[in-house]
């Protein structure tokens, strides 16, 4: 075989189709074909005149915006320059090879002026149409579906921060653990059964009254200089960083069914409640029958949330709380019926009188069973034992048996390929391991049309491609 030399470089003018240079199975051809813009002008057509220039059609700005996280671009300045040159991102916004594209400004200055008021922001919106095309193309398998949260760098340097004294805001849950504590304690008052009802209904009546958004405390935090909605996140002893924190459900299919944000100091325990109503609101709960999720969400009021749901609890073990060598809490039998603890020596464990406000009843043993207890050094150090049980309990308690069941621990282990898998892809492939915005608002919609991206990726590509 001869060696060719090419000559040099000496362009001619030449007639071109650019439809006919994209690939026909190119992803973005199935996600042309399927996903339909027009929501957007219906959405933003309030925020426009009838008079004046024509403006840049809406649509290709959202467009240009999508192309960002489909092919990983470090931002949209690097990818308004690009259009200029590259045909694949001209075709997909609809230019010709010789049409001038926007400038990388205009996307921001229209989100700020107009987009940025509408009732409900437009990316939270095109996250939502992309869920309705799943559904609509039956691409969801909600037999299951997985929580957990990640860690997203935050746009702020970690040495120019302060401290501040921050209020405690009370559980989501607050309200409805007030009104279980009352209703427990009408039980030992020996009340008829219409003055038990009475009494219930009086204490309904007040705690609907009652403001539960009030604060219960303050606290120590370090907020940052650059980015105070950013929450500092300990990595390690020596590293630490702000950052946000991103709790996701997905199903079995790993396609994302809802994105809340939130600092990455807020717990994964707290950060559920809007996840699991945001969930309600996309998925039927009669459609869930497994929810999926680590030891961070084995909480006592979690478990009767989900189970009141009609969904079964998929939790692991945890070993929180628990010293080494010591009876564990569920070596102890609980008499329901009597209300009591049974410890390993047959001894009995009496509640005390009252619930306190976090909820929890304490059982003690006599102090002279304890001294004479054979069993003493793996039970206590104390003069006698003492185990809390909440008035949730049972939930939990029924939670623990669910993982026993071999269905569940079938569908806990397909976990880290579910959950984990969307994460590692958002990391590797989308840009979620660093944000370069500031505040929680600006952060969030950023994730979410992120996770948008992957689950119209994932469509084209795995379906229709």
């Amino acid at each position: 075989m001869s060696m060719t030399k090419r000559p040099k470089r000496n362009y001619a003018s030449e007639i071109v189709n650019l439809e006919e240079m994209i690939p026909q199975d190119h992803f973005l051809r199935v996600i042309e074909k399927y996903f339909d813009w027009n929501f957007i002008y219906e959405e933003v057509e309030k925020q426009y005149s009838i008079f004046g220039r024509p403006s840049i059609d809406p649509v290709v700005l959202f467009k240009i915006h999508i192309l960002k996280f489909l092919f990983h671009e470090d931002s949209l300045r690097r990818v308004y320059e690009n259009l200029q040159y590259n045909n694949l991102y001209r075709w997909f916004i609809g230019y010709n090879l010789n049409e001038k594209t926007p400038d990388h400004s205009t996307y921001s200055q229209n989100y700020k002026r107009k987009f940025s008021k509408l009732e409900k922001d437009i990316l939270q919106t095109v996250f939502d149409k992309v869920i309705d095309l799943l559904i609509e193309h039956n691409c969801l398998d909600t037999t299951a579906v997985y929580i957990d949260s990640t860690n997203t760098k935050a746009y702020a340097n970690k040495k120019k921060n302060h401290k501040e004294i921050v209020k405690i805001e009370a559980k989501k849950y607050q309200k409805e653990l007030e009104t279980e504590i009352a209703i427990k304690g009408l039980y030992e008052d020996g009340l008829s059964e219409e003055e038990f009802i009475e009494e219930v209904r009086e204490i309904i009546k007040c705690n609907e009254e009652v403001n539960t958004e009030e604060a219960i405390g303050e606290k120590e935090i370090i907020v940052s200089d650059t980015d105070p909605d950013a929450g500092m996140l300990y990595k390690s002893d020596k590293e630490k960083m702000f950052g946000y924190n991103t709790s996701v459900i997905c199903e079995n299919n790993n396609y994302v069914l809802t994105v809340d944000t939130n600092s990455s100091n807020t717990h994964d325990s707290v950060a559920f409640y809007d996840s699991f109503e945001h969930l309600g609101k996309t998925i039927k709960p009669e459609e869930i029958k497994y929810f999926v999720g680590d030891a961070a969400y084995l909480t006592n009021h979690i478990c009767k949330t989900i189970i009141e749901a009609g969904m079964i609890p998929a939790l692991p073990y945890s070993r929180l709380g628990y010293r080494k060598g010591y009876f564990k809490k569920h070596e102890f039998i609980y008499d329901e019926y009597n209300d009591i603890y049974i410890c390993p020596n047959e001894k009995d464990l009496i509640p005390s009188l009252k619930i306190n406000k976090d909820g929890y009843k304490i059982y003690k043993s006599d102090p002279k069973d304890c001294s004479s207890c054979p069993l003493k050094e793996q039970c206590t150090k104390s003069k006698q034992k003492q185990i809390l049980r909440h008035v949730w309990e049972e939930y939990k308690e029924m939670a623990k048996d669910y993982r026993l069941q071999q269905d569940v621990k079938e569908i806990y282990r397909q976990r880290p390929a579910h959950i984990e898998r969307v994460f590692a892809d958002g990391k590797m492939k989308y840009g979620l391991s660093k944000t370069y915005f500031r505040g929680k608002e600006r952060v969030h919609r950023e994730l979410t049309l992120l996770y948008a991206c992957m689950n119209l990726k994932k469509f084209a590509l795995h379906h229709y491609a």
